[in-house]
């Protein structure tokens, strides 16, 4: 078998050629199933069928076999591989936490996902959505004559998404069926009803055999024919098998199926004029089936202005009022919870840090929450600040002082041209008249700001370079601005931006 030893000694040394090539790869979770199932075959026959031994070498205990000599070095290689990947690559690709930080929340960026579960909310939704459930529960949809259509309605970034994902965690406990339709995955307006009715027949079909069918014929008459090419056949005999209205048809079948049916459609505010049309023809008559209900969220102001403009008619009426049967209005977010929302977000982005230099953030913080949050105003905006904000933090967070910083992070999320000037000293000029420069701004200009730049940036600026730190209200308890890290220090303004602080250091080496 000397022929056989050779060929394993390739297969060995290929093993560490394939180490060296690929030690910076993941590896796809479908060769991950081939592993464990080859290993698996592998252990069973060594264990249950003793006869099997896979060309032995040595036959007393422990036996050793020429396979033997294939798979542990395989396995060594393929630990080896996993070890230099995930310590030494993932890690800077992902730019993340260590993996043992993972199971813990801690992270350095914010996802703008929506909530799924009651767990996550923090917003008190769940004291909404189950009364309006109930309510829904209520209704008497099998008989009536058309579907209903729910509006969530609140501005973008104010939780819609996340409302609807808990209200249609309650409808699926209840046992009733959810489509999601997104139409801002068709191709083109034309297309918007057909994939629809794709998705439609799709998920109820797993509870009515022949709803495609049904719903193909139905669609043939409104002149929907693409996707449904397959069902012309059977739709023929169907013709002459049930000679009722096709619609009629359709609501006979979604009558005995005894659930009731949700469709989701998210998302209408992010499409045009014409989209929105075609989505409201939908909804109003072309899928106006018994017990369906329509849950639609959208930024009613937005929506009416762009089909106001689409349809050029100078009407101050709600036009999205003739299509939407209930609106449910979002309360607005009470800027306390982002504020204590923020204090979790510090805890978890900061850790590491030294315990005195998180209680310095969480203090600044305490000085600047309430303009933060109420110009914030949203939990989308909130986290999309957090991103902005807290990893540039940790890098200075020995070298700025924290409200001045996230008050200057404020501006830069939301005026970031001003904030760019800033960077280049156009709103203010160096003091020189004692032992602490600082940057000012100067009398004859304030005046100009009032009438150039926005009333909020205004606001943000003068807190930063007109007002002492609120932490030292006192005029005996005034220390240099220096020794505060401030902003208005001249020593510490580079290390507020980035590419100053860089600009220096390059200069300095």
């Amino acid at each position: 078998m000397s022929w056989l030893g050779a060929v394993i000694s390739l297969g060995v040394i290929y093993q560490f050629y394939w180490l060296i090539r690929y030690w910076k790869a993941d590896i796809s979770i479908y060769f991950f199933g081939l592993i464990f199932l080859i290993g698996g075959l592998y252990v069973y026959y060594i264990k249950f069928y003793p006869g099997c031994h896979f060309w032995l070498i040595r036959e007393a205990d422990p036996q050793i076999a020429f396979v033997d000599l294939l798979i542990f070095p395989w396995a060594i290689a393929f630990a080896l591989q996993r070890c230099v990947y995930l310590l030494c690559f993932k890690r800077k690709v992902l730019n993340a936490w260590p993996p043992f930080l993972w199971g813990i929340g801690v992270r350095r960026v914010e996802n703008d996902k929506p909530i799924n579960s009651e767990n996550e909310d923090w917003l008190g939704f769940k004291d909404q959505v189950t009364p309006l459930f109930d309510v829904l529960q209520s209704l008497e949809l099998k008989e009536e004559p058309s579907s209903l259509t729910l509006g969530i309605i609140a501005q973008w970034g104010k939780g819609k998404s996340s409302f609807i994902n808990l209200l249609m965690a309650k409808v699926k406990e209840q046992g009733d069926i959810v489509v999601f339709f997104n139409p801002r995955s068709s191709k083109n307006v034309a297309q918007i009803q057909e994939d629809f009715f794709d998705a439609f027949a799709k998920v109820l079909s797993k509870y009515y055999i022949g709803f495609g069918f049904l719903l193909g014929r139905y669609t043939k008459h409104l002149g929907l024919l693409g996707q449904y090419e397959w069902t012309r056949p059977l739709e023929s005999l169907l013709t002459l098998l049930l000679p009722e209205k096709d619609e009629r048809a359709i609501n006979a079948a979604l009558y005995s199926v005894g659930r009731r049916v949700y469709v989701v459609i998210d998302d209408l505010d992010r499409l045009t004029g014409e989209e929105i049309i075609e989505v409201l023809k939908l909804i109003d008559r072309n899928a106006s089936f018994n017990n369906v209900v329509f849950v639609m969220a959208y930024d009613k102001e937005y929506v009416n202005n762009v089909l106001r403009k689409h349809l050029d008619h100078g009407l101050d009426h709600s036009f999205i009022d003739k299509y939407v049967t209930w609106e449910v209005t979002l309360p607005e977010i009470d800027s306390n919870l982002l504020k204590e929302k923020m204090k979790s977000y510090l805890d978890n982005h900061l850790f590491g840090l030294p315990q005195e230099a998180k209680e310095r953030a969480l203090e600044g913080w305490g000085y600047v929450d309430s303009i933060i949050a109420e110009n914030l105003a949203s939990v989308r905006h909130l986290k999309r600040y957090v991103n902005l904000t807290l990893p540039r933090y940790r890098e200075v967070y020995d070298k700025v002082n924290p409200a001045d910083f996230f008050l200057l992070s404020l501006l830069q999320y939301r005026y970031l041209s001003i904030y760019n000037n800033l960077a280049r000293h156009m709103y203010i000029e160096r003091n020189n008249e004692d032992s602490d420069p600082i940057y000012v701004i100067p009398r004859e200009l304030r005046q100009r700001l009032t009438e150039e730049i926005p009333e909020t940036a205004l606001f943000i600026l003068q807190e930063m370079f007109l007002r002492y730190p609120p932490e030292y209200n006192s005029e005996d308890s005034r220390p240099p601005y220096k020794e505060l890290k401030s902003i208005r220090s001249v020593i510490y303004f580079p290390h507020y931006f980035r590419y100053i602080e860089d600009k220096q250091a390059e200069q300095g080496s």
